[in-house]
């Protein structure tokens, strides 16, 4: 996390820098791009921080405390971290894009993150258990506490559009029968795949060649 990541956080919360600035040292240092990984070969690790970041992210919203909000950052931006370092992007840009979303998006995006490494199954949508594209969007923005439709085409309809450069982590991803969350920076985005395929994250240009369009599921 950066001056101007830690700068926001204190300005949005009212504290100190220097209670902020203790989110860093939980969670270590952050690095820039490094080259691309094997296809889930972080899929056990960020499933676990992700899996951490949410419990956190749950007890901060009950309580609202410094305390919570400390440890649910530390797993969110571990999670971050090591979506990046799977698709060899650089740490602090995925890192500053999920701290700029708004909670539910946050919470959208974790919950995809829990999913990592499940398989694709066909009309699904259970967790640790199987998802479809749509399945998994949907399952990822419930427990945001959004509902969405269940078909992709229709997720996209209902979301309100949004330039590729405005768009958000957490945000759809949308081509002719499928749908994908963005991941805030570049082409990343996370999903599920398709037959013999499992949840993975992955990048815009390898999974479409033409156009996509963005929407936001809450505007």
């Amino acid at each position: 996390m950066n001056f101007f990541s830690l700068h926001r956080c204190r300005r949005t919360l009212g504290i100190s820098t220097a209670a902020v600035a203790a989110v860093v040292a939980f969670a270590g240092t952050a690095s820039a791009q490094e080259p691309e990984l094997a296809v889930n070969a972080l899929a056990a690790e960020i499933a676990t921080q992700a899996d951490l970041a949410v419990e956190a992210y749950d007890e901060y919203i009950k309580s609202e405390g410094l305390v919570d909000y400390v440890m649910y950052a530390k797993y969110r931006i571990a999670t971050a971290r090591l979506a990046a370092r799977q698709l060899g992007y650089d740490e602090f840009l995925m890192i500053d894009a999920w701290s700029d979303a708004s909670l539910n998006h946050q919470r959208a995006v974790l919950a995809a993150m829990t999913q990592i490494g499940v398989p694709y199954r066909s009309l699904a949508s259970v967790e640790d258990e199987g998802f479809d594209c749509s399945g998994l969007t949907l399952y990822a923005w419930q427990a945001s506490g959004v509902e969405l439709n269940r078909i992709s085409g229709d997720q996209i309809r209902a979301a309100t559009r949004v330039d590729r450069d405005e768009a958000s982590a957490g945000d759809l991803v949308h081509y002719p029968g499928h749908v994908m969350m963005y991941l805030g920076i570049g082409d990343a985005v996370v999903h599920s795949v398709s037959t013999g395929r499992t949840v993975e994250i992955d990048t815009i240009s390898k999974t479409r060649a033409g156009g996509v369009t963005f929407g936001n599921p809450i505007d």
